[in-house]
């Protein structure tokens, strides 16, 4: 059996942008964002859990998760996700304790935001990939912009997630900036599956201007 996605573009152009909107609601000057001396290296209480059987946990609460586990014969990983944002940090350690990388996602769609930094066994920054160049709008603003527009569809079919994708202008940086969005509502909502369930809505990842809407297709044979 084979998937196919069928794709529909709609309403092409449309007046709304957003240019007035700022990063004051992206959160990166927030200590979340900021790699502090004591991540820099694993505590000997961490490097002696046995991480291959299961997870070690210090925080779980609605809130605020941080947790540290195994990832394959190569890593150590520590993830600390911020639950109420859908925000993730994510820093991969050599088995030594030794920083390796971090990197910061919106965990509905796994986007990766803000700066993602490598270091070397001493602890310096050997690289920096900014996730955010050439954009203007970021993920939180992104959702903001999607709650003003479609406040009505919103509230109608109690929608509670925004699932987001992005351009990567540092794999293409030839391409346009451009956000798209996919929403997950009430069972009416999803139930509605070509008309509204399925829509993919694409905007302007610098002014915030809607671009158009698509509309997947799943067919099977």
């Amino acid at each position: 059996m084979r998937f196919i996605i069928l794709i529909a573009y709609l309403n092409l152009i449309s007046c709304n942008s957003y240019k007035n909107i700022n990063n004051r609601e992206c959160y990166f000057k927030e200590t979340f964002f900021i790699i502090k001396n004591e991540e820099k290296k694993l505590t000997p209480n961490i490097l002696s859990q046995d991480l291959n059987h299961s997870d070690y946990t210090l925080t779980d609460n609605d809130i605020y998760e941080d947790s540290y586990y195994k990832l394959g014969n190569t890593y150590i990983t520590n993830t600390k996700t911020k639950k109420k944002l859908n925000i993730q940090k994510l820093i991969k350690y050599q088995f030594n304790g030794d920083i390796s990388r971090v990197t910061y996602y919106y965990l509905n769609g796994n986007v990766k935001i803000g700066k993602e930094t490598y270091f070397d066994s001493q602890g310096n920054i050997t690289k920096v990939i900014d996730h955010e160049k050439g954009y203007k709008i970021c993920w939180a603003e992104m959702i903001a912009i999607m709650k003003k527009r479609y406040r009505s569809l919103i509230r109608k079919y109690e929608i509670h997630t925004f699932n987001l994708s992005r351009v990567n202008l540092n794999e293409f940086p030839e391409a346009k900036p451009r956000w798209t969005v996919t929403m997950e509502g009430n069972e009416a909502y999803e139930q509605k599956g070509y008309d509204e369930g399925n829509k993919h809505y694409s905007f302007d990842g610098v002014t915030g201007e809607y671009l158009y809407t698509s509309t997947s297709i799943s067919v099977y044979d």
